[in-house]
């Protein structure tokens, strides 16, 4: 792992999950870490207990004796703590270059890009790795259980981590094996249209790893994806769940309860069986994604069929929380996009005996202006759904936006002020045999302290 050029090392916005996986590798390499965040979390805590400082506040003496500032996409050019480190003559270089040069120059690196799934996807392949005992390095956006954190150095020579499309941070990165698991509209305030999110995936399949491998491994079943691969020169490997035309492919799919077994061929040859653990059939698009990069990363057959086979998913993703009094179970899912949300409701529509309670948290107002239809379309295939205020993230408020506004589309969406009554809602209405699914990539999942 490339580290020896990092000594003194600043990071802004160091309380994002990736940021703070950064940090605590460059901390555990020997180099002197502190950063600077807006609010404390349970991120930022961790990191004070691991002895990195983080600031609260913008103060001229935050980055004294720092060499190296590192920062987040969302930052913005005129932050303050951006606008001290261009003053300060520092090397300023972003989340997704040092990502970049941490994982470069291993045999095999796989970076898991795609508009959703790279979490549960990137969780796979970490149980892969970890069945095949490569020790493998992981940097994943949510924490794995396996590993109980969202990344794990190791001194192999296979390297697995997502790769972010916001701000084509991505571009700045070169694995091997660029993963593609779909290609949809979203990060609106960037992108602005499918046409530009097409472009800059296709962008970063087409960019020359400068390694001997040298490959982009693509979803065949996703028309956006296979239209921004077209006119790659990268040699280009295909996975589907629909096409035996595929190089890699899922077949004799069955389902029980919501969940699914399967066997992957590659190349015309039974490669693994799996029985996921994890429920929904986009979860058999995932798993035959990870089986396709074990296979390029030349992983055994058996380890990827024990290592996906015993995932049982990724913090916030159809986590169970706990049961209520009533006898409802609660789950607590990230989906904050109309397609991820469509999925994890199909699948909690099969495991779920009873009905289905939807509590949205949406996650920034330009995302949910821009595909509220499709918000409410997906939101309906709950048997409930309760609205949440919008999650602001990076943004303000500047068109008025209101959760409430679904009722366009959606008349029958229940909608509460705060996160209190909406606990009070579900507790008086979820039965035995319902779930209550707190959904969103903000901090929806602040109900559950209420419910229980």
């Amino acid at each position: 792992m490339n580290t020896s050029g990092y000594k003194n090392v600043y990071f802004i916005g160091i309380g994002g999950i990736s940021m703070s996986s950064l940090a605590m590798i460059l901390k555990n390499r020997g180099a002197c870490v502190a950063g600077y965040d807006m609010k404390k979390s349970e991120i930022t805590k961790d990191l004070e207990k691991n002895g990195i400082k983080v600031n609260y506040t913008c103060s001229p003496d935050n980055q004294n004796g720092f060499d190296t500032v590192v920062y987040t996409a969302a930052i913005s050019e005129n932050d303050s703590e951006m606008l001290l480190a261009k003053s300060r003559g520092a090397k300023i270089i972003s989340r997704a270059e040092l990502l970049g040069e941490i994982t470069s120059g291993y045999r095999h690196s796989v970076g898991v890009a795609g508009t959703h799934g790279k979490s549960t996807t990137t969780g796979m392949l970490c149980h892969v790795m970890n069945k095949a005992k490569n020790d493998a390095t992981v940097l994943a956006g949510a924490v794995i259980p396996l590993i109980n954190s969202t990344y794990y150095a190791g001194n192999g020579d296979i390297a697995v981590f997502e790769a972010c499309e916001y701000k084509n941070s991505y571009h700045a990165m070169r694995p091997t094996i660029r993963l593609v698991l779909n290609t949809e509209l979203d990060h609106v305030d960037f992108f602005g249209n499918i046409e530009n999110v097409i472009k800059s995936f296709e962008k970063y399949m087409d960019t020359d790893s400068g390694e001997s491998e040298n490959i982009a491994l693509i979803n065949a079943d996703c028309k956006n994806t296979v239209l921004a691969a077209k006119n790659i020169k990268t040699k280009t490997y295909t996975f589907s769940t629909q096409s035996e035309n595929a190089d890699f492919y899922a077949c004799n799919i069955k389902e029980e309860n919501g969940y699914y077994g399967f066997d992957v061929m590659a190349f015309g040859k039974n490669y693994c069986s799996i029985k996921l653990s994890v429920p929904g059939l986009h979860n058999v698009i995932n798993a035959t994604a990870a089986a396709a990069a074990s296979y390029l990363c030349s992983v055994d057959g058996k380890c990827v069929s024990e290592g996906i086979s015993e995932f049982c998913g990724v913090k916030r993703r159809f986590e169970k929380k706990g049961i209520l009094e009533s006898g409802a179970l609660v789950i607590d899912d990230y989906a904050h996009h109309p397609d991820e949300i469509e999925a994890t409701l199909k699948a909690a529509k099969k495991v779920c005996k009873g009905r289905v309670f939807c509590i949205f948290q949406p996650h920034t107002y330009t995302r949910f202006e821009a595909l509220m239809e499709d918000f409410a379309k997906s939101l309906s295939l709950a048997d409930v759904v309760v609205m949440a205020d919008v999650y602001a993230a990076r943004e303000k408020n500047v068109n008025g936006i209101s959760s409430k506004d679904i009722r366009k589309y959606l008349p029958s969406a229940e909608y509460f002020g705060s996160f209190e009554e909406i606990a009070e809602f579900i507790k008086e209405n979820a039965k035995e045999g319902d779930m209550a699914i707190t959904m969103g990539a903000g901090d929806v999942y602040k109900v559950s302290d209420f419910l229980f």
